[in-house]
């Protein structure tokens, strides 16, 4: 059973006092998540990364607010750098650039194939891409594709992407058994299972609405604006092929 701890993403206290080594992304998105988790993930990360016009983003929401002198310059910047400006490149003049012109990728996927010969040298558990859910439709399913192919990687089963917004958390569950410890915080918020790709059976344990080998498949069922059982602190979960997972982080106005 693979365990899931979304805590150590989203709670302070953990990602100060976690030891897991892990990677943050930072996507061309606006950046709208809490400030001060933010900021934390960025500095605690064993490796952080700009993407491409995600660089102009870091660097303005930095001085926006007033925290230029406390983050940590980014390890590396990365893209096809169409859409980052001269002016971000030289304020961050000691991060190592790598420029990937490939066109038949995005960034995104682009950036955690750089990513790859770091896993091993840092340990690195997991990786957090900051990126906003909302607006564009096909971006948000070009980065639902990527969370897939990365999953095509075997030693990336176990090594979860998780995308992390100002209302969510999002990451693909790969076939097998899961068990997701739900931080006290979030219990009343909503949650979701989308099967995008495949069809998938599922079986699911710990929710208000729970799934009992039901095949989920877009024209079918999919398990949308769920919540967990009042009783649950965790969420188990059997699916026979992968299958995306979504949490809400706070209510929507």
């Amino acid at each position: 059973m693979i365990k899931h701890y979304p805590s150590k993403i989203i709670n302070l206290n953990d990602i100060k006092d976690s030891k897991s080594k892990y990677a943050f992304v930072v996507l061309n998105r606006p950046i709208e998540a809490d400030t001060k988790l933010v900021e934390e993930l960025w500095n605690h990360s064993a490796i952080n990364i700009t993407v491409d016009g995600g660089t102009n983003r870091w660097l303005s929401w930095a001085r926006k607010h007033k925290l230029q002198d406390k983050l940590k310059h980014p390890t590396l910047i990365t893209g096809d750098l169409d859409s980052c400006t001269d002016e971000s490149l030289d304020y961050f003049s000691r991060s190592k650039i790598i420029q990937t012109p490939d066109q038949d990728a995005t960034d995104f996927t682009k950036c955690l194939r750089v990513l790859e010969p770091f896993i091993n040298e840092l340990s690195i558990s997991h990786v957090v891409a900051l990126c906003e859910t909302s607006g564009r439709i096909d971006q948000i399913l070009a980065n639902i594709n990527t969370l897939h192919k990365n999953l095509q990687k075997p030693s990336d089963v176990s090594r979860p992407v998780y995308i992390l917004s100002s209302t969510s958390v999002t990451w693909l569950l790969p076939n097998g058994q899961h068990k997701i410890y739900i931080p006290e915080e979030i219990r009343n918020m909503w949650c979701s299972l989308i099967p995008i790709g495949h069809p998938t059976i599922v079986t699911t344990n710990g929710l208000k609405w729970n799934l009992i080998d039901h095949k989920m498949a877009f024209g079918g069922i999919v398990s949308t604006s769920n919540t967990y059982d009042d009783r649950s602190e965790a969420v188990e979960i059997s699916n026979d092929m992968p299958l995306l997972w979504t949490m809400g982080l706070k209510h929507e106005d």
